[in-house]
């Protein structure tokens, strides 16, 4: 069976939920900072994709927060 054949209904569930487990391991970070920055921002320049994970990365471990490790 291909992924053609599984039906559109299937198929967007599945896409559902790998956009969740992407916003669950923190890939949709820069998504959700672009859609905040449109709407609280407009006008100004976003930071780059390689600025934001870098700024991003570093409060990760200046201010671990509640993780673990």
């Amino acid at each position: 069976m291909t992924v053609t054949g599984l039906g559109p209904a299937l198929l967007r569930g599945l896409r559902e939920a790998w956009q969740i487990a992407r916003g669950i391991a923190g890939e949709r970070a820069y998504e959700i900072y672009l859609e905040h920055h449109r709407r609280e921002h407009p006008g100004e320049e976003p930071l780059s994709e390689r600025v934001f994970w870098r700024r991003h990365t570093d409060r990760g471990d200046t201010d671990p927060g509640a993780r673990c490790c």
